[in-house]
């Protein structure tokens, strides 16, 4: 079934319009730190983990700069995950320890056995501690186990089949993909970015 949603473009088109809402919703505002309007300024990925049929839609993260003070305010996103190279989809679908869909889509994207393990240690150990978990767990009764981070997290979400709790699960962690500016107390709660892989 992963498999599935992983290699069908109209999954991964679903995932742009919802980065294009949030995107939409940060135009909107102002400055976080001045005040001033905000401009298009879209940046280059080179992301893996998502088919060829939509790789050119995937190669820009949707950002804006300030038009007063040039800071930049990149909105949250479901596609990607922080400064990481794999895809947020691949990243909570492969981390889970002892699977063998989680076998199959690491050679799926012929991701190294180290990022592997570097994604679960993050899971386990960073992801748990970060502001934005320690914000959030309190709502799931109950609790998420550590040990089935990101598992057991993605099954608390219920809505049917399985591609819509990976998009409810997705919107969830929309917060991890940015990083939030010193002094800023609109994104204060937003937690560190995640480590690259």
């Amino acid at each position: 079934m992963c498999h599935v949603v992983l290699q069908d473009p109209a999954f991964f088109r679903f995932l742009c319009r919802i980065d294009e809402e949030l995107a939409c919703a940060t135009r909107l505002g102002r400055c976080p730190g001045c005040g001033g309007p905000l401009h298009v300024a879209d940046y280059p990925r080179k992301p893996r983990g998502c088919p060829a049929a939509v790789r050119e839609e995937y190669s820009w993260r949707l950002s804006f700069t300030c038009g007063r003070c040039n800071a930049r305010a990149t909105p949250p996103s479901v596609r990607f995950a922080g400064r990481r190279v794999y895809l947020a989809v691949v990243l909570m679908l492969v981390s889970p320890a002892g699977s063998s869909l989680s076998q199959g889509l690491c050679e799926l994207f012929s991701i190294p056995a180290r990022t592997l393990k570097r994604w679960r240690r993050w899971w386990r150990e960073d992801f748990p501690s970060t502001p934005f978990w320690q914000s959030v767990r309190e709502r799931f009764m109950p609790p998420v186990e550590t040990e089935q981070l990101p598992q057991g997290l993605l099954e608390r979400f219920e809505a049917g089949a399985r591609a819509n709790r990976l998009v409810q699960a997705l919107r969830f962690m929309a917060p991890l993909s940015t990083t939030p500016r010193p002094g800023n107390p609109k994104v204060a709660a937003y937690p560190q970015r995640m480590p690259i892989a």
